[in-house]
């Protein structure tokens, strides 16, 4: 009976000790802005001025000049009285049920605490503090094919990963049997990249506009194993360095990111550009980063640091007879080299040297001029009628997979097209080479894999990466 008592009265006082506990910003508030408030004032919309997407915006006052949040004081904090306001005309969320009562009081206390601030940098967006997402489950059955953004071949090209909806499916590169599905993923998946010994997959995707992901994937155990980073838009790319050290991304948000692959650290992130940032690539030497945009430009970022060393704007200007003023969505240092690659939507690929292109730069007024009369870029005439989506560099060789829905080969060193390989009149977003097979592989918007042979261009295998497909597939037919 003592013991007994002795029980109860343990567990009424971690109750109570757990009721005065104080309330957490990052783990209690957050979810209910990011529910119910940052839809009208958010980062776009500011609704009477307010602005609730970053705790530094919650803090400052509205158009009425009364201070949403006045830590210490909840009567006096316009955000609390608006959520208790008795006038549906008055109370908030606006066009929305009340609050319920137990987050009403989540927040009084918490403003009653002072309104801390617990998370890393009050700047950040209220998404990124929330943390990582669980992602539902992929489908069973697809119904219908989805658009394959990302592929990647396993080192050796046996196998080939693909991107799918909250999934990684992984499939046999020769036969086109579906191995294994890797689950509880972004919804879309915009990146895939395997580390050199093949046991991590880089997976980078998100939700367009609302939410994005960086994360590594134990490729074994089928399951996400960290989350490097979350983001306010999409990732829409993501790259080992050729040591496989560190990790270079970029988003929807306009950001490049680098990180440590092993501690999963983010080391620094740049914003220099004012669109997406479509690619990400390494020089062989490991000392930039480059980072193509819609913007029409590629930055050089100092990999050590992340400052900007120069900007080559060889797709936004005219240089003698190449006129081209176009988006760039590819970019790709060659191996063990500071020569540069990258193509979009103009006519050409362009090769470039980082270093050359700084000291060819100029100020607005005679950066045209400078280009026509000296630049150093060469312009390989690609024949494509479309835009260029991707690119990829091994062992002297060019692949680049286009909107035509065709991959083209390209020799280095005689700057030649060496073989097109036909897949998807769809477009054609993913692509990858593997030198130790020879092996190509491209996906499409239509859901489409391409599997082809190097040497000679051989089409090895076609099929949807569509889980539950079964007799669609069309393997047996080509081998």
């Amino acid at each position: 009976m003592r013991l007994m008592t002795a029980v109860l009265l343990f567990l009424a006082g971690c109750a109570q000790y757990a009721g005065a506990a104080d309330v957490s910003f990052t783990r209690d508030i957050v979810p209910i802005l990011l529910r119910k408030c940052t839809g009208c004032h958010g980062e776009r919309a500011n609704l009477g001025g307010y602005r609730a997407h970053t705790y530094q915006g919650l803090l400052k006052t509205g158009a009425s000049g009364l201070a949403s949040i006045t830590p210490g004081s909840p009567e006096k904090s316009r955000l609390y009285q608006l959520i208790t306001a008795k006038v549906d005309l008055l109370r908030m969320p606006k066009s929305d049920d009340p609050l319920p009562a137990a987050q009403v009081a989540t927040i009084r206390k918490w403003i009653a605490e002072g309104a801390k601030f617990d998370g890393s940098d009050p700047a950040a967006a209220l998404k990124t503090l929330a943390g990582p997402r669980t992602h539902p489950a992929a489908p069973g059955v697809y119904r219908t094919s989805v658009p394959v953004m990302a592929l990647a071949l396993f080192p050796g090209g046996e196998q080939v990963a693909v991107g799918g909806y909250n999934e990684v499916t992984v499939w046999n590169a020769s036969t086109g049997a579906l191995l294994r599905r890797i689950g509880n993923l972004p919804q879309r998946i915009q990146a895939l990249s395997f580390s050199k010994d093949g046991g991590t997959l880089l997976v980078a995707g998100g939700t367009p506009g609302e939410y994005g992901e960086i994360a590594l994937v134990d490729v074994n155990q089928g399951v996400r194993a960290k989350v490097l980073d979350v983001w306010t838009d999409i990732c829409l790319t993501a790259v080992y360095s050729e040591d496989g050290r560190r990790i270079a991304a970029g988003g929807a948000d306009n950001s490049v990111r680098l990180y440590d692959a092993e501690t999963g650290k983010r080391l620094w992130m740049s914003g220099v550009h004012s669109d997406w940032v479509t690619a990400v690539s390494f020089s062989g030497d490991g000392r930039f980063v480059a980072s193509a945009s819609r913007d029409m430009t590629v930055k050089i970022n100092e990999a050590a640091t992340g400052e900007l060393f120069t900007t080559y704007s060889g797709h936004n200007r005219t240089i003698g007879q190449y006129a081209e003023h176009a988006p760039v969505y590819a970019v790709r240092f060659a191996p063990n080299s500071l020569t540069a690659y990258s193509a979009g939507a103009g006519r050409w690929i362009q090769q470039w040297d980082p270093i050359k292109a700084k000291a060819e730069s100029g100020d607005a007024g005679d950066m045209e001029e400078r280009f026509s009369k000296a630049s150093h870029a060469v312009h390989l005439d690609h024949g494509f009628q479309h835009e260029v989506f991707a690119l990829t560099l091994r062992v002297g060789q060019l692949f680049a997979a286009s909107a035509d829905g065709v991959v083209k080969q390209f020799d280095l060193a005689t700057q030649k097209e060496v073989r097109v390989y036909k897949a998807d009149p769809e477009w054609l977003f993913a692509l990858d080479y593997d030198p130790a097979s020879g092996r190509v592989a491209a996906g499409s918007y239509g859901g489409q894999v391409h599997v082809w042979e190097s040497k000679g261009g051989r089409l090895i295998l076609m099929f949807p990466a569509q889980p539950g497909a079964g007799a669609r597939r069309l393997a047996s037919g080509i081998r």
